[in-house]
Order: structure tokens, then C-alpha cells, then sequence
């Protein structure tokens, strides 16, 4: 998607999902839509979350696991009407209900890579994702 050569890939995922590009958001905790994010504003809003505040519109989330249970699909595509939704989320892994939910929210989705997500891509990266392919390119 990008003319410039990525800084580094991530390789063997599985994914779901259209091809996207954004800017990276990325957590050492785990995520989920009702736990930790105002549905309101599309924030970060549980204070004990380390990306407390930030908003999660228009970005490629980045985060070690998901929490949550089925709640998680409508939520996501609430956020997605709403026009606050992330563009991606990538997980060291997925769960199959919340993999379920990003794909009735028609949000893209790559999990199971072979290197950790979390340890390599930065906030502020700008990120490729390519689920059909598991792919990621990084670009700093």
C-alpha cells in the first residue's frame, strides 16, 4: 500500500478482513470493548489500562490478548456506525468471539503471527495489514 520499503514484516498470521493502513496504537494489556473503551467517545476509558485516554478511532490496535465475551461483536460494529471504530486490531492471539465479532463489525483482524506484535511494532508506527496473506509491514 505504501511506495517506500516497510522497515520490517511480520509474517505468518491469520487474518480477516479487508487490507488496511493506519497508525499503530500499542499495549502490553489485553483489550476488550466493554471493559476498557466508552462507547460513547471511542476512548480508553478504565483508568488501570495503560493507553487510558487515548482514542481508538482511526487506528491499528495492537494488543497482547482480547477480554471480553459476545458483547464484543455488537459493540464493534456500534463503534464502526458510530465512526469511532479502529481501522485493525492485531493480537498475539484472538479469540474466536472476538474474531467473530471484527468480522460483523467488517473491521480487519490478524492474530497469531510469528513474531509478537506486542515486542516489535511501536506507537506511532504506521502499519499494512494483510490478512488474506497474514502480513504485516511496519514503516517507522
Amino acid at each position: 500500500m505504501s511506495a517506500e520499503k516497510p522497515v520490517q514484516e511480520l509474517n505468518g498470521g491469520r487474518g480477516l478482513g479487508p487490507d488496511v493502513s493506519g497508525p499503530a496504537l500499542v499495549s502490553a494489556h489485553g483489550f476488550g470493548v466493554r471493559y476498557d473503551l466508552s462507547p460513547e467517545t471511542g476512548i480508553i476509558s478504565n483508568k488501570d489500562h495503560d493507553l487510558y485516554g487515548q482514542s481508538v478511532a482511526g487506528r491499528i490496535l495492537v494488543f497482547t490478548r482480547p477480554k471480553g465475551g459476545v458483547a464484543a461483536s455488537w459493540s464493534l460494529a456500534e463503534l464502526k456506525r458510530r465512526g469511532m471504530a479502529p481501522l485493525g486490531i492485531v493480537f498475539q492471539r484472538a479469540s474466536p468471539i472476538f474474531a467473530q465479532g471484527a468480522l460483523f463489525a467488517g473491521l480487519t483482524l490478524l492474530h497469531r503471527l510469528d513474531d509478537d506484535p506486542c515486542a516489535v511494532i511501536k506507537t506511532g508506527d504506521r502499519l499494512s495489514l494483510y490478512p488474506r496473506s497474514g502480513r504485516i509491514e511496519i514503516y517507522r
